[in-house]
């Protein structure tokens, strides 16, 4: 036994949601929250979020053909995903990898084809410097791990821009102008797993979409913890 499960037998962790003890050393939620948790129509849609009605009104064109999430943007993920980016929570952090895990395992089963490589959108070297990690590069390893595939470190934010937070889908736009390039001699495949943490209007992605197919990528799968879709 580890020293965690000791510890656990001892102090049990309390549930990131309920705050009753978690059953196991390993997870952050109890077994009744992670039963509670809302559920996307993933086998409806065939693991693709543009085919649901409600996501495709939301998104405009999205320049990437397959959209994969755990949730729309709201609670009790929006808490958790606020946690950790914002107050480097990294117990809320933990719980969101782990649900990510779980999403692509399930996804892993449906899947007639997996990317050849997992690529992420990057931070602004200053602004990583200041929060200390991206949590996009974290999912990204989480995904390059769990179906032994390579991890590209090879997309570069230029510019340090305003947050996109608050702001509407032309100011995002507007914003993410160039904000991208690939570094020097980097090459790719022609099919790849983009990952963010949140899709709020898809400027963010279809900015990156763009510059990787300028570059020979062919079909982008964009997996994210949440998208945001409107009432």
């Amino acid at each position: 036994m580890t020293l965690r499960h000791y510890w656990h037998l001892i102090l049990p962790s309390p549930c990131l949601w309920c705050a009753l003890p978690v059953q196991s050393a390993q997870h952050q939620l109890c077994n009744d929250c992670q039963q509670a948790l809302p559920k996307l129509p993933l086998t409806l849609c065939h693991y693709n979020l543009l085919s649901l009605p409600v996501v495709n009104k939301s998104l405009k064109q999205p320049l990437f053909q397959q959209l994969l999430a755990l949730d729309y943007y709201g609670q009790p993920y929006q808490h958790w995903i606020q946690q950790w980016k914002f107050f480097a929570n990294h117990g809320a952090g933990e719980l969101l990898q782990q649900q990510f895990s779980q999403l692509l395992q399930q996804y892993h089963h449906h899947a007639d084809m997996l990317p050849d490589a997992i690529l992420y959108v990057p931070m602004h070297p200053a602004k990583q410097r200041i929060r200390g990690f991206n949590q996009a590069e974290i999912l990204a390893t989480v995904a390059a791990k769990q179906f032994n595939i390579p991890l590209l470190h090879v997309l570069e934010r230029q510019h340090r821009n305003t947050a996109q937070v608050g702001l509407n889908r032309k100011q995002r736009q507007h914003n993410l102008k160039q904000a991208f390039c690939l570094k020097a001699g980097a090459t790719l495949p022609p099919h790849v797993a983009l990952i963010d943490d949140v899709v709020t209007t898809g400027a963010t992605a279809n900015e990156v979409c763009r510059l990787l197919k300028r570059n020979g990528v062919s079909h982008i799968s964009l997996w994210t913890l949440a998208v945001t879709v409107l009432d």
